[in-house]
């Protein structure tokens, strides 16, 4: 990695950690400058400004959630596919507790460039679960309802589950999270088995797209 990339993913790693310290309302552009050992010149080097840093930080967060997720495979048993993404999901934000604390602990209502990033954050969140669901319901491992609502009614539990993992008091038996996860889908979101006709009329509306 070139010295400047270093830099940068320096300033990047110091900033993630004042953030999730202080909230990113009350951290200052001195505080990120201190706690990564650079001038203030510097840092404008590389970012024009708090939001900026914020912005980069967050597009790469949501990168790594939609790369650890892996589309299912109707060939294959279903049931170890999807606790495979959910416990990817998880180790996403165990892996980075500075990121999982400002995603979803920081404050909605007190700077709007900052509710708007946070916002689209999860609605990109939202709108990998919705099509998560309509692959779903095409393959026919998910049973029919309105695709938008059962992906707010996701999204809302698993940012619970998330908070409970990383924040709590005591360390938390992920695999237990993940089979009790799993028990609640395959309840009420999931079928007790996949049409065969659904894969390849999947990839015949792909191929029509």
């Amino acid at each position: 990695m070139a010295q400047r990339e270093v830099r940068r993913q320096q300033i990047l790693d110091r900033a993630r950690d004042v953030f999730a310290k202080k909230g990113y309302h009350a951290a200052k552009i001195d505080d990120v400058v201190a706690a990564a050992g650079v001038a203030r010149g510097t840092f404008y080097l590389y970012f024009h400004d708090k939001r900026s840093i914020f912005e980069e930080l967050v597009s790469r967060f949501f990168h790594r959630i939609a790369i650890a997720v892996s589309r299912i495979d109707v060939d294959q048993p279903i049931a170890p596919q999807i606790t495979a993404n959910v416990s990817a999901v998880l180790d996403v934000f165990g892996s980075d507790p500075g990121m999982a604390k400002i995603i979803l602990t920081d404050a909605i209502g007190l700077d709007v460039e900052f509710d708007r990033r946070l916002l689209a954050f999860y609605a990109d969140i939202e709108a990998l679960l919705t099509s998560s669901l309509e692959e779903g319901q095409q393959l026919g491992i998910v049973h029919p309802g309105d695709k938008r609502v059962l992906a707010h009614f996701l999204l809302g539990g698993l940012k619970e589950v998330l908070l409970q993992l990383t924040h709590a008091p005591v360390p938390v038996d992920k695999a237990a999270v993940v089979r009790d996860m799993y028990a609640i889908l395959s309840r009420g979101v999931l079928t007790e088995t996949p049409r065969t006709r659904s894969k390849t009329a999947v990839k015949r509306k792909s191929a029509r797209s």
